[in-house]
């Protein structure tokens, strides 16, 4: 009976993380599973000074000039010829489960796509 109790507790305690991690990462119900069940897996590695709550401000059609103004510099920036990635979030090993966040610029440097989940290597 006892194993019962635990097993019911348990439940309840990763149910409850599930909505910590829903409503500080405003992830929807699949990514606060994954990012809840993977925690002692998780290898977030954030940009300096990198605020969630100053990532959600972001919006498609902004200027990069106004979100590295927001959220700061990325930890790093790809581009070609059609579109930058600017990354704040990364994966602290190649195998990492982390957090992530980045947003895709036109050649304008209009924010045409901001991405944010949790990715499960």
């Amino acid at each position: 009976m006892k194993i019962l109790k635990y097993l019911s507790l348990g439940g309840l305690l990763f149910f409850a993380m599930m909505i910590v991690n829903a409503v500080r990462f405003q992830y929807g119900p699949e990514d606060a599973f994954w990012r809840t069940l993977m925690t002692p897996f998780e290898g977030t590695v954030w940009a300096p000074g990198f605020k969630e709550s100053e990532f959600s401000k972001v919006r498609v059609g902004m200027m990069v000039e106004e979100v590295v103004k927001l959220l700061g510099e990325p930890i790093r920036r790809s581009c070609d010829e059609k579109d930058c990635h600017l990354t704040y979030t990364w994966h602290d090993t190649a195998t990492a489960d982390y957090d992530q966040r980045w947003v895709v610029v036109d050649p304008s440097e209009r924010v045409i796509e901001i991405h944010k989940s949790f990715f499960i290597d």
